[in-house]
């Protein structure tokens, strides 16, 4: 896959694109099955299929207020359209200045003199240029001036409920990270770096690895059943988010649990796969009616995760 990060810097404009356009976050079914159809139909036509994306997130420019948490960070996308098949990624960088560009101007100066769109997907609502002033109809028109197509995309649904990245946010803050998970395609996934943590775990027996996480999407308070990915080894474990009541914390801790692991990881990179919640946070008389709960919840962890596939075939985004 061709990642172009800086439009200044193609040398030789593209001839034959077809490309989707959109923020694609959490890259969920929907977004999979368009990015499907323009690789199918890349094929056809012997064109490239091509991603235009941007970076930051639109809104985190022009109303960072509204602007959504995101579901993927930047280099897990890129990761997940690779494995997808796109030939071409284009991330352009969105600022105050490329906000006010004329519809016109972004799709005849990019679009096609740059980078060669003979057909563009779009979803039915989707609005560009300057004060979002271009819509689809703009796209039509303009394609039939330029020399290009407009294909419209309705959104996917899956079982009667429509997939959207909205939908998946408001799933993974209510802890339903397996209905986040089944609309996503794969389990939702959160990286961080191992940070000091208290030491409490370990004297209650069960060492435990902090997460400083660098996803905006922090599912509810509660533990989980998960799998995780440390030192090129996948491994079972358990997750707990919260605010560690028994201990009267008030700060919110990411603490994994790592079955049949021991070994320092700090300032390591970690990445979670969530599976499934097990339950809400609580607080405990004292500790040891903690560590009874902590072997209940590891056992029930297990059960769960002993049926699940291997995470390198159940993540690649293509379920």
């Amino acid at each position: 896959m061709i990642l172009i990060t800086d439009l200044s810097k193609i040398e030789k404009r593209f001839t034959s694109s077809i490309i989707t356009l959109g923020n694609f976050d959490g890259l969920h079914l929907g977004h999979q099955a368009l990015i499907k159809k323009i690789i199918q139909r890349a094929k056809e036509t012997g064109s490239l299929s091509m991603v235009v994306t941007f970076r930051p997130h639109p809104l985190k420019i022009l109303a960072p207020e509204k602007c959504p948490p995101l579901i993927s960070i930047y280099e897990e996308k890129i990761q997940l359209l690779e494995k997808l098949g796109i030939d071409v990624l284009v991330k352009i960088p969105f600022t105050l200045d490329f906000s006010a560009m004329e519809p016109r101007d972004f799709v005849k100066n990019i679009l096609c003199d740059l980078l060669g769109a003979k057909e563009i997907f779009v979803g039915y609502n989707y609005r560009f240029g300057k004060g979002r002033k271009g819509n689809i109809e703009m796209l039509r028109d303009l394609g039939q001036e330029l020399g290009f197509e407009v294909r419209e995309v309705e959104q996917v649904s899956l079982e009667g409920e429509v997939i959207s990245s909205t939908r998946i946010r408001q799933l993974l803050k209510k802890g339903e990270v397996e209905n986040a998970s089944r609309l996503l395609g794969r389990s939702y996934t959160l990286c961080g770096i191992v940070v000091k943590g208290d030491g409490r775990g370990r004297g209650l027996g069960f060492p435990t690895a902090n997460i400083a996480a660098k996803h905006s999407i922090i599912p509810s308070n509660g533990v989980y059943a998960a799998k995780l990915f440390v030192r090129d080894n996948y491994y079972d474990g358990i997750v707990n988010i919260g605010m560690r009541p028994t201990f009267d914390t008030n700060s919110l801790a990411i603490e994994v649990h790592i079955f049949a692991f021991d070994e320092d990881i700090y300032g390591e990179e970690l990445t979670l796969y969530f599976i499934q919640k097990i339950r809400e946070e609580k607080k405990f008389q004292n500790a040891e009616a903690l560590i009874h709960q902590i072997n209940a919840d590891i056992k029930t962890a297990k059960d769960i995760l002993s049926g699940q596939p291997e995470i390198s075939e159940n993540n690649t985004g293509e379920n």
